[in-house]
């Protein structure tokens, strides 16, 4: 009985992130809406920048970091996420339909871009015009390789 508990003393003292992934990462593309007629729980309200001005979202995410393949910084800073089919799918269909509404892109919860939708996004890929955080663009670029490689086994 003393091995057992000298055991269990020794595995729970190991570190919590011995051989764990870096911390998940949370990206989120919603659109705006009106939120009339939606019940409460399908339209969520957003503080956007840079004065913090709330409007409502979409609770369902037209794509999420699950739908992320590349990801990419150019000299200028700006950060380049290109999507998986049903990323584009959805964030085609979505950008073709509400135009002049506001496309929010969130990661870890914080809107981190949120231009008025002028044209349809049908590339696959959207530019955040300004970099973000570098551990962040890091864990985003992991999620994506990540996300490759299912891809390639299913």
């Amino acid at each position: 009985m003393r091995w057992i508990c000298l055991l269990a003393l020794l595995f729970l003292s190991l570190p919590a992130h011995a051989g764990h992934s870096a911390p998940k990462v949370f990206l989120r593309v919603h659109i705006q809406t009106e939120g009339s007629g939606l019940p409460e729980a399908q339209a969520i309200r957003v503080p956007i920048p840079p004065n913090g001005e709330p409007i409502q979202i979409r609770a369902l995410a037209e794509a999420t970091e699950r739908d992320l393949i590349g990801i990419s910084q150019d000299p200028g800073g700006a950060v380049h996420l290109q999507f998986n089919h049903q990323g584009q799918v959805n964030i085609s269909a979505a950008t073709a339909q509400n135009e002049g509404r506001i496309l929010i892109v969130m990661i870890n919860g914080v809107v981190v871009y949120a231009p008025i939708i002028d044209e349809q996004i049908s590339t696959g890929e959207l530019v955040l015009p300004r970099p973000i955080n570098p551990n962040v663009l890091l864990q985003l670029q992991e999620t994506a390789r990540k996300n490759v490689k299912e891809e390639k086994r299913t």
